[in-house]
């Protein structure tokens, strides 16, 4: 069961350009994507804050999960093109 509706995926995109369209089955890949990179977030913020021995996720545990993240993405990237 998905936990974003596709009307908010619409909304999304309408609040980046109005004058763009997208398609139902668009929407579910999007959704599908936007859940993914969420779950991942939320998995490497929760290793964060437990090697740091608290039980609450911080602002900047957030933070630094997108950033491991971007520098994951960054390191396969380059390791693709050489």
């Amino acid at each position: 069961m998905s936990e974003i509706s596709l009307a908010s995926i619409a909304r999304i995109v309408k609040n980046i350009d109005p004058a763009i369209r997208i398609g139902v089955e668009t929407k579910i890949d999007l959704r599908e994507k936007i859940e993914d990179y969420a779950n991942r977030v939320a998995e490497l913020a929760i290793s964060i804050t437990r090697n740091a021995n608290r039980n609450t996720i911080l602002p900047q545990d957030i933070i630094t999960a997108c950033e491991q993240l971007m520098i994951g993405i960054h390191f396969h990237q380059t390791q693709v093109t050489q």
